[in-house]
């Protein structure tokens, strides 16, 4: 459950229906095998699924490595309503890794790559592979040999960057500043908090968390959130265009509810994207891609 109160709120809403399931009528983990393709794919196959799904690296019109977000060139209706089952990534038909697809109304959580399943928070042409640490197990996504791969059929991008770079803690004020920075070869449109303002931003991350040194959760934000109307919709002017390399500095303004004692904290702080919201044909802006997804940064601070 706590793993689940850290998901974004616009998450939480179409998670409803799901929680209610989850409360009502939890279903246990049926013990997935990983069981693929009994037939030696070609060398032209990437992805594959344990229903017999095969997808060509042709059919992909980018990775970005931000966020582990797959692109499709077109839409495939069928991960709308993919339920479970098991996944690979192949290169000349060899597994570089494996996973699963985890639906929302789960009671267990997967360990190791997967993608989240019922609902997709990506429609219909993009997922995400998402992993939870395993003891022994690295994450394997963005490995050397999987890098490798997406360069050599040219579909590796490198999306965003972020920087936690101040932290400030005066009586019951904390103020933080962070730094997006576009690492892509492609003009990007981000969220920016300047424009949404500071509640509708945090209706989309969960803002800046900080832990002792014993993992404990000391501080998490208490700015209230305020939901887009509708819900589900978006406004470009929301977003900011940065173009390849360019960087734009924020500043939040939180406060502490609990005051803390002096000591050494962990910040996490999640720079979100936008999500289901955004249409493929939508994708493009101009010239300029919006940028999905979300990704985290951490800075270690002595107060």
């Amino acid at each position: 459950m706590e793993v689940i109160k850290l998901y974004r709120q616009y998450k939480a809403l179409l998670r409803g229906v799901f929680f209610v399931l989850w409360i009502f009528a939890c279903e246990k983990d049926p013990g997935i095998t990983h069981t693929f393709i009994p037939v030696r794919p070609g060398p032209e196959v990437f992805f594959v699924t344990s229903n017999r799904l095969a997808y060509q690296f042709s059919e992909f019109d980018f990775y970005d490595s931000s966020t582990c977000i797959f692109y499709f060139k077109t839409l495939h209706q069928e991960f709308e309503d993919y339920d479970r089952g098991t996944f690979s990534f192949l290169d000349n038909g060899d597994t570089i890794y494996s996973g699963s697809f985890w639906p929302a109304y789960m009671c267990s959580m997967p360990s190791g790559p997967y993608i989240e399943s019922m609902p997709s928070f990506y429609g219909n042409y993009a997922f995400r592979v998402d992993y939870l640490w395993h003891e022994g197990q690295p994450d394997p996504r963005n490995s050397p040999e999987m890098i490798e791969v997406l360069k050599d059929h040219n579909l590796l991008h490198s999306g965003i960057a972020l920087s936690i770079d101040t932290i400030e803690i005066s009586g019951n004020t904390l103020d933080y500043s962070f730094t997006v920075t576009n690492a892509d070869a492609t003009s990007l449109l981000i969220l920016d908090p300047d424009k949404t303002g500071s509640a509708l931003f945090h209706y989309f991350t969960n803002g800046l968390y900080l832990y002792d040194m014993d993992h404990h959760q000391v501080f998490s934000s208490g700015i209230t959130h305020l939901a887009p109307v509708p819900w589900n919709s978006w406004e470009p002017g929301w977003l900011s265009e940065l173009q390849p390399g360019e960087s734009k500095t924020f500043a939040i303004h939180d406060t502490i509810i609990t005051p803390l004692i002096q000591g050494d904290y962990q910040a996490v702080f999640e720079f979100p994207g936008l999500a289901f919201q955004v249409a493929k044909d939508q994708l493009y802006q101009g010239d300029a891609r919006i940028w999905l997804g979300e990704v985290q940064g951490s800075k270690r601070i002595v107060y």
